[in-house]
């Protein structure tokens, strides 16, 4: 039994208890204010916007906020992005995804940008931790411009990567400027800064350095590449050009690369020129190769079956041309001719 005298209060509460409830309900309200560490944690920061000036001080950021997912950072100048990401790498956060890809963005657009040269004092011994140089040396990769690539060269070619981890990140930043088709954009443009870095960067990015030349395959690549084997007074140099020119993908060093097949007096710059053509996946680089063995002696039957085999796998439409040219084909070497009948009787074994 409720004592009378109390009712009225009990009345009064039971609104005050229903109104909360339906506030509750109605707005989303909720019932008792609560508050974690991490939000506590949190200044409440505006973002610096297009119009106003990058402070000298990092700007705050949350993890969230790193992400990106409503397109905040569109508003804000390409060294208000710069700043808060620094920001993020000196309170230690470890995803900061939106951040990186609007600098992605915006450095792609901006190749005059300060960003470029501010960047490279940040690998400075004592200012960035390893996961954080690792995040600016794959920017630069995925830039992937002429301003991005020549930092990343200046960066190997310095001397400034100390890190195992950061150098991994670096030698996956240097294939990203291989081209992804060829026939539609070579990065030609890029061809200089490497080609330079060749020339004076650190031997443990030369392999690297060397396959994005070769893929990108400029006449002045192929030059510097026959003259590494042409010197031939540097083991490691030579054994990466080796490697590097089984990755040429332009068609239009063919008549070159035959003429060194055909006429080099050196077997070093002949051998590499035969292994470049036979790995091309050109039907015309192929057939240089057949002009060639019709007229060698049966001295040169391993190379010739090495190649053909290659140049079988890598150009399909090859076999079908030896099936037709093949049997009526004249060779200074009948024994080279039974060679290549070989190796096609046992290429097309194995396709079937």
């Amino acid at each position: 039994m409720i004592n009378p005298k109390y009712l009225p209060a009990l009345i009064v509460t039971l609104l005050i208890l229903g109104a909360l409830v339906f506030a509750a309900n109605r707005w989303g309200l909720p019932l008792v204010q609560t508050m974690t560490n991490s939000a506590k944690n949190i200044p409440a920061k505006p973002l610096v916007n297009a119009k106003q000036a990058v402070p000298e001080e990092f700007i705050e950021f949350d993890s969230q906020a790193g992400q990106d997912n409503d397109g905040r950072f569109a508003t804000l100048t390409t060294q208000a992005v710069w700043q808060n990401l620094l920001a993020g790498f000196q309170r230690g956060e470890k995803a900061q995804i939106g951040l990186e890809n609007a600098l992605i963005m915006r450095l792609r657009k901006e190749p005059g940008n300060a960003v470029y040269e501010e960047l490279l004092s940040y690998f400075k011994p004592g200012i960035l931790d390893t996961p954080a140089q690792q995040v600016l040396v794959s920017i630069l990769g995925e830039v992937g411009n002429y301003n991005a690539a020549e930092i990343l060269m200046r960066l190997v070619s310095g001397g400034l990567l100390h890190d195992p981890d950061v150098k991994l990140s670096a030698f996956h930043a240097i294939s990203k400027f291989a081209p992804e088709s060829w026939r539609e954009h070579s990065n030609a443009e890029l061809a200089p800064v490497f080609e330079a870095a060749w020339q004076t960067g650190d031997t443990e990015f030369l392999s690297s350095i060397a396959n994005v030349m070769a893929s990108i395959g400029t006449p002045s690549t192929l030059d510097i590449f026959i003259q590494t084997l042409t010197d031939n007074n540097n083991d490691e140099r030579v054994e990466i050009v080796n490697q590097a020119m089984t990755n040429l993908v332009n068609p239009a060093l063919i008549p070159k690369l035959d003429d060194l097949l055909q006429s080099s007096p050196l077997d070093n710059v002949q051998l590499a020129s035969g292994e470049a053509l036979a790995n091309m996946g050109e039907i015309e680089a192929a057939t240089a190769i057949f002009k060639w063995s019709t007229q060698v002696d049966a001295g040169r039957i391993d190379l010739v079956k090495d190649l053909f085999e290659k140049a079988m796998n890598t150009t399909p439409e090859f076999i079908d041309y030896l099936d037709t040219t093949l049997p009526t084909q004249s060779f200074a070497s009948t024994e080279i001719k039974q060679a290549i009948d070989e190796v096609l009787v046992n290429v097309k074994n194995g396709v079937e």
